[in-house]
């Protein structure tokens, strides 16, 4: 039995490090689930290694790295109530432990043409969310063709998915760049962004803050590490597009963008959307998912006309997490899938992509500024979210998951 159990939570670890759960509350679940089986557990979990030990003799390390890519969010909402079926006793272990592998193998529900429509939609979201002119909107959609492209063609590769960042961010800004050279296109960086927003890791460098902020330092640390590589590589793609262009920086810098005050909230429901067909969502889902989304959105507008975008990331951060505990107390949706969108609704990550980027243009003032404002922004989200789960603390054992589809 104990041995079962072990084997039972190295699966699950791997699966939750695989969907881009923290460690803190990778490790709070399986002791949850050994506490149910009246097991005493010792774990230790890390982005790339596991330690179990159970029952004072049943001890196991093994190697738990998260994948390149996103796990389809219908699993991890089925891994989420499975858990709550072996908490509660519906579900022996053994059971429990092959069902996991039938979750964690099993295909997108939409297929690689639905992720192909779903990122475009959410490309489109983000578009009017943080460059809201129409005519950006329009030419971010046409370059959102070639990386859903890439993204679709790299789905399930893992070789190709590890240099799918340089390759996507090189043949999306080679094109924005001959076209804005040609004069076929007026634009920014941030033309750029949403077509790239899939590779930009401003979830992991939030986490990596988040665990930093919860005493986690070796896995905050190579989470952080390993999201400002991710940066790197997409500034060094978008470096050598500009080379081949010949085109510096410096002369499309800067551009006044109009703004349309709506375009937030239409950007919501068309990444929603985009989120739903390219995370595989479950329908049951989808209206928790906007709800959060909407949370944010309202939270960070509201922090921004009290405080500024600092204190408007804070709020947006802490609202979202607290409705999103409050939708999985009520058994409707696991708090991380409705979670999840709304980091990449929040973006932190575009900021400091477009510092780095920047700062190879030798816009030095402008490139500072906008690091410094892209670390903060990152501490202020983590910050959000940590006290957010504070708050929620003490109702964590209260939380179950739907039962529903």
């Amino acid at each position: 039995m104990t041995d079962k159990l072990v084997e039972f939570l190295e699966e699950l670890s791997r699966a939750l490090i695989a969907s881009g759960n923290s460690v803190s509350e990778t490790e709070r679940i399986l002791r949850g689930i050994a506490e149910s089986q009246n097991v005493e557990v010792e774990v230790s979990v890390l982005p790339t290694m596991l330690i179990i030990k159970a029952g004072g003799e049943t001890s196991r390390m093994s190697l738990a790295a998260q994948s390149p890519g996103v796990m389809p969010l219908h699993q991890v909402t089925k891994i989420y109530r499975l858990i709550d079926a072996v908490r509660s006793g519906g579900t022996e272990i053994s059971d429990a432990l092959d069902e996991l592998r039938e979750i964690v193998g099993g295909p997108h529900r939409f297929g690689r043409y639905g992720m192909f429509l779903g990122y475009l939609l959410l490309s489109v979201g983000i578009a009017f969310l943080i460059q809201p002119d129409l005519n950006l909107v329009v030419y971010s959609s046409l370059l959102s063709v070639i990386s859903g492209a890439l993204i679709v063609l790299g789905y399930g590769n893992r070789r190709l998915s590890l240099i799918m960042p340089v390759l996507a961010s090189f043949t999306v800004s080679g094109v924005a760049f001959f076209l804005i050279r040609a004069g076929a296109v007026t634009g920014n960086l941030t033309l750029i962004v949403p077509p790239l927003i899939y590779f930009i890791p401003g979830v992991t460098l939030t986490t990596g803050i988040y665990e930093l902020a919860s005493g986690e330092l070796v896995s905050g640390s190579s989470r952080v590490i390993y999201g400002c590589m991710l940066l790197l590589l997409l500034v060094f793609g978008v470096l050598m597009g500009m080379q081949i262009n010949g085109f510096p920086q410096e002369e499309f810098a800067a551009i006044k963008i109009s703004t349309l005050s709506y375009s937030p909230y239409i950007g919501a429901v068309l990444f929603a959307a985009g989120i739903y067909l390219f995370l595989s969502v479950y329908r049951s889902d989808f209206p928790w998912i906007l709800l959060v989304l909407y949370t944010a959105l309202v939270g960070q507008q509201l922090g921004n006309t009290i405080g500024g975008g600092l204190l408007g990331a804070f709020l947006g951060a802490l609202s979202m997490t607290l409705v999103a505990r409050a939708i999985e107390m009520a058994s409707k949706t696991p708090h991380f899938v409705t979670l999840y969108p709304a980091f990449w609704f929040l973006a932190p990550g575009s900021i400091g992509f477009i510092g780095l980027a920047n700062l190879l243009g030798k816009n030095y003032l402008t490139s500072i500024a906008e690091i410094t404002l892209f670390s903060m922004t990152v501490i202020a989200i983590a910050l959000g979210l940590l006290v957010g789960a504070l708050l929620t603390e003490p109702f964590h054992e209260k939380i179950r998951a739907p039962s529903g589809d």
